[in-house]
């Protein structure tokens, strides 16, 4: 059986990396830590996430997404929501 939290960091890291075009990420970084997460990318994380996902994130959500610890407790919480 795949460990529901390894699978979401592992598809998490991916989606990160492939949006920020880097070659290694820390799960544990928040977007004063990534050079490369402005606006535009922030947009296109979100995007990346809800269809990875298969989930909607609500506008707030969106906002409060600063960290990537923040990222996957958005995620967790609209996949307990299923």
């Amino acid at each position: 059986m795949v460990d529901p939290k390894t699978d979401l960091d592992t598809r998490l890291e991916k989606i990160l990396k492939e949006v920020f075009q880097i070659e290694e990420i820390d799960l544990n970084f928040s977007m004063d830590e990534i050079p490369e997460w402005d606006s535009f990318k922030h947009y296109e994380l979100i995007v990346a996430v809800e269809n990875e996902f298969k989930i909607k994130l609500e506008d707030v959500d969106t906002i409060e997404i600063t960290s990537i610890p923040i990222i996957k407790s958005k995620i967790s919480k609209y996949l307990n929501e299923k």
